[in-house]
């Protein structure tokens, strides 16, 4: 009697008929192997595709072939192309069968290869799904160019934006909900005061969770100023092609971006220098020419190195560094916390959560809808695995698919329950570093006093007259404190007690600003610097 091992696959492109399928053609090979007295002793399932011999399953069958762990002298399928739609591999993998003595056999194109002749159906047989998949492919390929010539995303949709279909019935995208979190993003980074991966962790931060790799892919990413880049193809360069989807940013905001983060824009670099002598290098305007000072030491006759902040090309705006850096400091230590300021924290924090209480109790609502969704399907699974309608494997194949998806909006409905108290407890613990930023930058190192300035200063500084003069502040400090006797008799003026939320209006304080701004402080205060100071 003849033994054999039945082989059933489908590809990975037929996983809708997957349950159908593998039962179908595992019914019809037993059946096969039944009436003509064939043993079997194997039973292979695969869901790879047929282009390669990359499977596992069958590799591992293979295997155990050769050391002879299993005895075979068939190994038989439905059709060729179950067995391969590649045929010089097709081929290759015909000869090792054989010089191990296992005969392939699609039981539904039956071919004796001992007879030369029947060679030219094999090829047939092999060569016709190859080609099915060229054609298919090619076919694809030219439809996709001609889509995004015609300026059409061909892709799944990228983060920040949604599919839908246009008037035509054609595919298309439309920004999300997410839309104003990345173009917030790009505006942030293109000012070259924060680094890709702290601009990452305030998206974080604002309900966009995105891992590393996949943020600086969005920030490279042309498709958010609409553009379509098309690869060059045979005689075909490469072209640029303009959306007709809405862009989520402008085109100059998308190219600043790209000079910020591949260094050629100078002026704005992100990575300053470290020196200990010059904290502020990097964060400093020319009182002369406005454009941004540099630093550098120059050797005395004395053999003794000063160091100086200066501007360059032409502009002779020079000044000694620690004059520069003590007026820093100064300033950082005058700032003292305005009457109140607890207060009006609570006020904002409360307004904050009660603007956001219907969108959050939306996102609440459809999150339960989901999971009740999901819920449902898998007990109706089960109630068909129950009833006879579903094998086992089928109803854990659809369980492992369902569940990961449940609790993965489990943890975003988990996640959301906690923001509050998280905002709150980083609240109280910034109201503390803004009390004391005088006393942490004179103990930080020269690390930690940059990740500081930057946090601070939303505009560079400038140094003139002996003082440091800061156009604009975090909106953070800002609000919490006055620098000196003039701005505290202005505050009298309006009152020093901040009663309510609506007295803020006259210090300038907008609640989204406020928020952004808070996250500076908020990163900064889980630096290592900080940590082992608040």
């Amino acid at each position: 009697m003849q033994k054999a091992i039945i082989y059933i696959r489908v590809s990975t492109d037929e996983q809708a008929d997957k349950g159908y399928s593998l039962r179908h053609q595992e019914e019809y090979l037993r059946r096969y192997c039944e009436m003509n007295n064939i043993l079997v002793v194997e039973l292979i399932k695969e869901d790879y595709s047929a282009k390669t011999f990359n499977r596992p399953a069958f590799n591992a069958i293979l295997g155990k072939l050769k050391s002879r762990q299993v005895k075979a002298d068939l190994l038989v399928f439905t059709k060729w192309d179950r067995f391969s739609r590649n045929a010089p591999d097709a081929y290759a993998m015909i000869s090792t069968l054989n010089k191990i003595g296992v005969e392939p056999q699609a039981v539904e194109q039956p071919l004796d290869l001992t007879i030369p002749e029947n060679k030219i159906m094999l090829a047939f047989y092999l060569s016709a799904p190859e080609v099915e998949n060229d054609r298919r492919a090619l076919n694809t390929l030219v439809g996709m160019r001609r889509a995004k010539k015609e300026g059409r995303w061909t892709a799944p949709a990228p983060c920040g934006y949604d599919n839908k279909l246009d008037d035509q019935n054609r595919k298309s995208i439309i920004p999300n909900k997410n839309a104003p979190i990345i173009r917030w993003a790009f505006e942030t980074l293109s000012t070259g005061q924060y680094s890709v991966e702290e601009v990452r962790r305030m998206c974080n931060a604002k309900g966009l969770k995105l891992e590393k790799n996949r943020f600086n892919q969005i920030m490279k990413a042309p498709v958010y100023c609409s553009r379509i880049i098309i690869p060059a193809y045979k005689n075909e360069e490469e072209q640029v092609k303009r959306g007709i989807f809405e862009p989520i940013i402008s085109e100059e905001l998308f190219d600043k971006v790209q000079e910020v983060m591949t260094g050629r824009r100078a002026k704005l670099a992100y990575k300053v220098c470290a020196k200990d002598e010059l904290p502020l290098r990097g964060f400093l305007d020319c009182p002369r020419c406005g454009k941004k000072l540099c630093g550098s030491g120059s050797r005395g006759k004395s053999g003794r190195i000063h160091f100086y902040y200066h501007c360059l090309k032409g502009c002779k705006e020079r000044v000694r560094a620690n004059d520069v850096n003590v007026a820093f400091s100064n300033f950082l230590s005058s700032l003292k916390f305005k009457t109140g300021v607890n207060e009006v924290y609570n006020e904002i924090i409360k307004t904050l959560f009660k603007s956001n209480a219907v969108e959050k109790g939306g996102s609440q609502g459809s999150i339960m809808v989901e999971m009740d969704k999901l819920k449902l399907r898998l007990n109706k699974a089960q109630q068909m695995m129950l009833d006879g309608e579903m094998t086992m494997p089928e109803y854990r194949e659809i369980k492992q698919l369902l569940e990961p998806k449940i609790d993965q909006l489990l943890s975003q409905q988990l996640a959301q329950n906690h923001v509050e108290v998280e905002y709150r407890s980083y609240l109280k613990r910034g109201l503390t570093a803004v009390q004391n930023l005088g006393y942490l930058y004179d103990r930080l190192d020269v690390t930690g006093r940059q990740q500081l300035i930057r946090s601070s200063l939303k505009q560079n500084a400038v140094f003139s007259d002996g003082r440091v003069r800061t156009p604009e502040l975090n909106s953070l400090i800002t609000l919490t404190t006055y620098a000196d006797a003039a701005h505290s008799q202005s505050l009298t003026e309006k009152g020093s007690h901040f009663g309510s939320l609506s007295r803020m209006v006259p210090y300038g304080l907008d609640l989204s600003n406020f928020m952004d701004d808070f996250q500076r402080i908020r990163i900064l205060m889980n630096s290592r610097s900080w940590k082992s100071l608040l």
